[in-house]
């Protein structure tokens, strides 16, 4: 027995000197000029939430933000190292707003957050389209049946036709790329497995090509249709350049913790 209670005081020890460690490390750091530089900028990086806007009329979205507030003791250790500071190594805590896509799955998303500097092409089958933004590594996403597994610049949309193609496309996607287009789609079993729901604002043909142009802005969804000529597209992205407007997949549009 009196063995044991040894044991329980040597562990008991041991416990005490690692938290008094820790205590001792945590006041040092927060003394030090590198702590106080990160205490007195981290307000320069702090950000406020953002609610996504809800439309219960048409059951659409359009994504908000997450705020953040910068974790100075979480900084503080990536930049020790370094013994100065470096934002680039900042460490965040996000905030959720009260309103967000992740908590209205159910609802169509029309676009992307304008506060981002971001757009997204979504292509309808055609080979020639999709061939030239390979080509020119031009990120899309692009509505297909086919599990196959897609080049880095490509991600795929959820348009199969059957269950079981369905379920197959399922098992090879990551949550944050679980993607179904409005009218494209299965809608019951993307929303009975939790998927992100696009109904775009905007569609390209041949023959809205000023109406498109003059609508490009920040968070943008194009979808481009099957029967889009090649020079229209390429207006298109010539126009997208001209706002400097960044390409990126579907995924990053969305995603309420992206900044640019």
């Amino acid at each position: 027995m009196r063995r044991i209670f040894e044991w329980i005081g040597g562990f008991a020890l041991i416990a005490f000197s690692f938290y008094f460690t820790d205590r001792v490390s945590l006041l040092v750091a927060n003394k030090s000029d590198l702590m106080q530089e990160i205490k007195a900028v981290s307000k320069d990086y702090e950000e406020e939430p953002i609610d996504a806007v809800i439309n219960v009329t048409d059951n659409s979205i359009i994504p908000g933000k997450f705020g953040r507030s910068v974790n100075s003791q979480e900084s503080y250790l990536e930049m020790h190292d370094f013994g100065k500071f470096n934002e680039n190594y900042l460490i965040y805590d996000y905030i959720k707003p009260k309103k967000s896509l992740e908590d209205n799955k159910d609802k169509y998303i029309l676009s992307g957050n304008p506060k981002n500097r971001y757009i997204s092409l979504i292509l309808m089958p055609n080979e020639q389209l999709e061939k030239y933004l390979t080509g020119a590594n031009i990120l899309f996403n692009l509505v297909t049946s086919d599990s196959k597994e897609m080049t880095e610049n490509i991600e795929i949309i959820n348009g199969t036709k059957t269950k079981e193609e369905f379920n197959t496309m399922n098992s090879k996607l990551d949550n944050d790329k679980k993607l179904c287009l409005k009218g494209e789609s299965m809608e019951p079993l993307c929303k009975k497995n939790d998927y992100y729901l696009l109904d775009p604002k905007l569609t390209l043909n041949n023959t809205n090509l000023i109406e498109i142009k003059n609508s490009l802005a920040p968070g943008s969804i194009i979808l481009i249709s099957s029967s889009v000529k090649l020079e229209n597209l390429k207006l298109i992205l010539n126009e997208i350049e001209f706002k400097d407007l960044e390409i990126v997949h579907i995924s990053k549009l969305i995603n309420e913790k992206e900044s640019s």
